[in-house]
């Protein structure tokens, strides 16, 4: 009988655990600030013409003198927030070719800076031909992640706490692992992720984008297709946020594209 009776405690355990795993995102079990659920609604109650309307500006790519008469046209102080500051944006910094002096003023014009893996490599596909190229482990993540981490805080001198954001280089996720190292070194969020827009329309029969969200519960919802993920659901990582990304759409020619540098393609 004891014997039965362990058993029986295992397998109610066991059963209890697994209902744990696969609990439901919802506004019970996940609440702002700290957590968020995937979804296309606006996260909170009032109307939703009141809510304030953000536009976030992220740049991944060279730093240096040959990008600064860009930089420059986009971030003209003419250019300005209702509350009359200017409008500022999140660089995405890899180790090529970056003049980390111009990467020191970015931030301290009130900018944010995020990173990148340090070489700029493709962790999934020899991107480049290069005969010694192999695909990432974990190791190797976890090297390029510390090493650009550590290249903003020496060389540009910003500290560890500003940096809080991190995407994939070339947009290539490998099932979780970045995800892991990122929740290591305690940063904020996650930018990867593009999202096919949700499959339930509105009615003027256009399909809206997800929200923010927190990566505390499973995203494996066929209402919202994670087109880059290569997995259906994902390990759970309380309290991280994702900052989702989507098609750019140009509908006089009816392409779509992950980022503006693909459009010159």
């Amino acid at each position: 009988m004891p014997n039965m009776y362990q058993l029986f405690l295992l397998l109610t355990s066991l059963a209890v655990h697994l209902c744990i795993g696969q609990e439901i995102c919802s506004s019970v079990n996940c609440v702002l600030p700290s957590c968020m659920c995937l979804t296309t609604k606006h996260p909170i109650t009032q109307d939703v013409k009141q809510l304030p309307q953000l536009i976030l500006l992220s740049f991944v790519g060279d730093l240096n003198k040959y990008s600064l008469d860009s930089l420059r046209s986009i971030l003209n102080p003419v250019h300005r927030n209702p509350n009359k500051c200017p409008i500022s944006s999140t660089f995405i910094v890899n180790d090529k070719h970056t003049d980390y002096c111009f990467v020191q003023r970015l931030f301290d014009n009130n900018n944010e800076i995020a990173i990148t893996a340090a070489s700029n490599k493709c962790p999934l596909t020899n991107c480049y031909g290069e005969s010694s190229w192999h695909k990432w482990d974990h190791d190797q993540w976890t090297n390029e992640i510390k090493t650009q981490r550590e290249n903003i805080v020496r060389k540009a001198q910003i500290h560890y706490s500003h940096i809080k954001g991190f995407r994939v280089p070339h947009l290539q996720i490998d099932d979780k692992r970045h995800l892991h190292v990122i929740r290591d070194f305690s940063f904020n969020y996650d930018s990867s992720m593009i999202f096919a827009r949700s499959r339930h329309e509105n009615r003027e029969n256009i399909t809206l984008p997800v929200w923010p969200f927190t990566l505390d519960y499973q995203i494996g919802n066929k209402d919202f297709l994670c087109e880059n993920c290569g997995y259906e659901k994902i390990t759970t990582f309380q309290g991280l946020w994702e900052f989702p990304l989507h098609h750019w759409h140009d509908p006089n020619i009816n392409v779509k594209c992950h980022t503006l540098a693909d459009t010159s393609r």
